[in-house]
């Protein structure tokens, strides 16, 4: 007998070509969360079980993107149980995914700016980081996983050879960054591949260590602050600037504009701010 552990690791397994790592994750603890709520043998799960727990995700004041996403994922993973004739039927299917709220856009001012390249002045790879997502835009994954051999200095362009939805892009970065980058590189002293690696150049800088950074940020600057509140304000200045929207959203890695609600609505209020300077 096929035991539920061992239907999640077939599910990962044949999924792990068609989504990021860190999405396939967020699927693995969402059908572990419901599978735990349940508490009953797999092929009893019914429609019900799914109602029921939706509720209970809506009663303990989960974001309605949370729930979308949770929900999501056990139409997915009991799709290709189904398929996989794991399953009867897929309890998840007639459950109607809750509409997410429209994010509200969230970007650092100028005056924010200063005091977070204030903060890190004299820490050479922190301000390279730094530096990289605000002139980039690049995901957090994506800078971790960036090596030199993709980093084209005369031309100021880095290649992200596998984003999102696993597709190859270019981005660009200012020569100010590039200055930040060459300082903190002249440090390293190791032969590893990767843009950034750790304090004993032992392996890649790790996206922990990062998320690790912001949050000693937010305590000591008093306001909010991750890594994708740079992405957010990479896409803002470009806007503030007078770029297209279809062209920020190609330097972002968004193929699909209707998927990119959040940056037309920080498109919006970026031009507005822009209108408000001329006026």
């Amino acid at each position: 007998m096929i035991t539920a552990k061992n239907r999640i690791k077939q599910f990962i397994d044949e999924y792990h070509f068609r989504l990021e790592n860190n999405t396939l994750i967020k699927y693995q603890n969402a059908i572990q969360q419901f599978l735990s709520f349940c508490n009953k043998d797999f092929d009893n799960i019914t429609r019900k079980d799914v109602r029921d727990w939706q509720q209970r995700l809506n009663r303990n004041a989960y974001m309605p993107s949370t729930i979308h996403a949770k929900i999501a994922a056990l139409k997915t993973f009991f799709s290709y149980c189904q398929e996989e004739k794991l399953v009867q039927r897929n309890p998840a299917d007639d459950i109607l995914l809750p509409k997410k709220a429209e994010p509200t856009p969230h970007y650092l001012t100028q005056e924010r700016l200063v005091q977070l390249r204030n903060l890190v002045r004299g820490n050479l790879i922190q301000r390279a980081v730094i530096e990289t997502f605000l002139t980039t835009g690049v995901r957090l994954r994506e800078l971790t996983n960036m090596k030199l051999e993709n980093v084209y200095w005369s031309e100021r362009m880095m290649i992200i050879p596998e984003g999102k939805n696993k597709r190859e892009r270019v981005i660009l970065f200012t020569k100010d960054c590039a200055e930040h980058l060459n300082s903190y590189l002249q440090t390293r002293d190791d032969d590893l591949p990767y843009l950034f690696a750790n304090t004993l150049g032992t392996r890649p800088l790790q996206p922990r260590t990062i998320q690790h950074w912001f949050e000693n940020y937010r305590k000591e600057l008093g306001f909010y602050l991750t890594v994708h509140t740079l992405r957010h304000t990479f896409a803002a200045n470009l806007a503030q600037k007078g770029m297209a929207l279809s062209s920020i959203q190609v330097l972002l890695g968004h193929e699909n504009p209707e998927n990119t609600q959040v940056y037309v609505n920080l498109y919006a209020d970026a031009q507005k701010q822009l209108y408000d300077e001329w006026m």
